[in-house]
């Protein structure tokens, strides 16, 4: 669980061992470590060329596309990212598959594309199984979706969903400080209207 001195003992082991599979392994190592400490710029030249290998797996492949769709979106390239994101999702259906699937909302947003938000961020819920925090991050920028659109009932409603059944405390709190921002929202709006001639 150490990543830092993981990714340290794996950028060594990479570059001095001229065992194939040692390098290999080194490689997936670095790879995993840099994911584990979110450091996704970096990560992405080792990704790019683990992809090269020939004898890869499926799950080297998936948490390659993961971290080039992070490095992506992290630069607000969120077009790049969600094609990374796509490829995850066609080959992983387990815990990366459910946060790329939130990604894309997640970039379809950034993107100012509600639709597609709205859409990525439901195909999050309905399909990503028992993996609660990406369900319920998908419940909260749903909120964003609606409260974007002006759409204040539906908004404050799933912020509040979340408010009340979430057991995760920091997605709670986020849940509730966007709840206040949309009610406070609304009511200025509904001010504005009954104060028109």
């Amino acid at each position: 669980q150490d990543y830092v001195k993981a990714e340290k003992y794996f950028t060594i082991s990479k570059s001095v061992t001229g065992n194939r599979e040692q390098r290999l392994d080194a490689m997936r190592g670095l790879l995993r470590s840099q994911y584990q400490l979110k450091k996704w710029n970096e990560a992405v030249s080792n990704a790019q060329e683990l992809l090269k290998e020939k004898s890869i797996s499926t799950d080297d492949k998936v948490l390659a596309s993961m971290i080039q769709g992070r490095a992506n979106q992290n630069g607000g390239k969120y077009a790049e990212a969600i094609q990374h994101y796509r490829s995850v999702v066609t080959m992983n259906n387990a815990a990366y598959g459910a946060e790329a699937r939130y990604e894309i909302a997640d970039c379809y947003f950034r993107l100012n594309d509600v639709k597609n938000a709205e859409r990525a961020a439901f195909e999050t819920i309905n399909k990503s199984g028992s993996y609660d925090f990406w369900i319920t991050k998908a419940y909260i920028l749903l909120g964003e979706v609606f409260w974007k659109q002006k759409d204040y009932f539906n908004a404050k409603a799933t912020l509040q969903s979340v408010v009340e059944n979430s057991r995760n405390t920091e997605l709670k709190e986020d849940a509730q400080v966007k709840l206040e921002l949309v009610t406070e929202e609304e009511k200025k709006n509904s001010k504005i209207e009954n104060n028109k001639p």
